[in-house]
């Protein structure tokens, strides 16, 4: 049997990556780390460069098998591929049609449909009951949202891109701010104001405005920026969960650092010991489980009880993290949930 990982580069791997890579091996299967932004068609037939894994090695370093000639893998020749990364910007569209078609034939760990559609903010309102998720807004119009942040001025907010990951670009915004205006303004784009654009007569100018909004000298600009409630508990620190084809399997728990509000271990958080009570495991299953019917079996839900912060279908780590923190390593209960899963779900000559 063979797993085709894919990742952002064979030879610098995520922290996921060689902790799935060798509990897949001990259950007998060959591993292959393929890049997702080589992804190519031999007259529509998907493969990618990648190398077969030899040995174990550590997360974010070049492993030994990374060392070694990248060959051609052709992605019907593979039983199972999990892609463990996005492609980059510059190819992605690309990238996600092509997986998309090869996973007509092949199956995918997580669907890139759901990878497409549901790895961002936006779908914690689909994903989460009412009861367990921060009230938010979500627009591209600077002025809404600052509108909106002014009619609670008592109320803590926080605004953040709805498809950024790690922490990034997330402000915490206290009541009265100075900076919420700027702030507000960056992330939708500064669509407005732009440096040489021409004064016009009051009423050209709202004949422009009213036909091209949001456009500025370079064309159409507005960004979407998410506006939401500040949720007290995150002062306590956030839970990752790793949760498996429905099952909460890993976890660890996030301490921020004393001059940042955001706990994510890129932003200097630090991955402690914690655990988890039937609340918290009830809610991430819960999750887990309205994933899988989109075809996503392994997620990351970031949690401070009784909310949910975040859903992470790609890349999401929490692994490595999780082992480093208790000393346990759950890699093996992941592979045999996926692999009991799909050979279930699929005939035996597919997995």
């Amino acid at each position: 049997m063979r797993l085709l990982i894919l990742t952002s580069r064979a030879d610098c791997l995520g922290e996921n990556d060689v902790l799935i890579s060798n509990a897949f091996r001990r259950f007998g299967w060959e591993v292959i780390f393929g890049e997702i932004n080589a992804i190519a068609a031999d007259d529509y037939r998907y493969f990618t460069q990648g190398v077969t894994v030899q040995g174990s090695g550590e997360p974010r370093h070049v492993s030994s098998a990374a060392q070694e000639t990248l060959s051609v893998y052709f992605f019907d020749e593979c039983q199972l591929i999990w892609a463990n990364s996005e492609p980059h910007s510059s190819v992605a569209r690309d990238v996600w049609q092509m997986l998309w078609l090869a996973s007509q034939h092949t199956a995918f760990v997580n669907s890139i449909e759901g990878m497409m559609l549901l790895n961002t903010k936006h779908a914690l309102g689909y994903l989460v009951p009412k009861n367990n998720r921060a009230y938010s807004y979500a627009s591209n119009d600077f002025s809404l949202l600052s509108d909106r942040y002014q009619q609670s001025p008592d109320q803590w907010w926080v605004a953040k891109p709805p498809n950024a990951s790690c922490g990034q670009n997330v402000f915490l915004l206290p009541p009265n701010g100075p900076n919420v205006r700027t702030i507000l303004q960056c992330l939708t784009g500064n669509a407005f104001g732009e440096i040489g654009f021409r004064p016009l007569p009051e009423q050209e100018f709202r004949t422009v405005i009213q036909r091209q909004p949001r456009h500025g000298l370079s064309g159409f600009k507005a960004e979407y920026a998410i506006l939401q409630q500040f949720i007290p508990e995150v002062a306590q620190g956030e839970k990752r969960v790793i949760v498996v084809c429905g099952q909460a399997t890993a976890w660890h728990g996030r301490k921020r650092r004393a001059d940042d509000h955001r706990s994510n271990i890129a932003q200097g958080g630090k991955a402690i010991p914690v655990d988890l009570h039937s609340g918290e495991i009830e809610l991430a299953e819960l999750i887990g489980q309205k994933l899988m019917e989109h075809g996503i079996n392994f997620v990351g839900i970031d949690l401070a009880y009784p909310y949910v912060m975040e859903v992470n279908i790609a890349d999401p780590g929490g692994l490595y993290d999780a082992q480093l923190a208790s000393g346990i390593d759950r890699s093996d209960k992941v592979a045999e949930l996926i692999i009991d899963h799909f050979q279930k779900s699929h005939s035996p000559n597919e997995v």
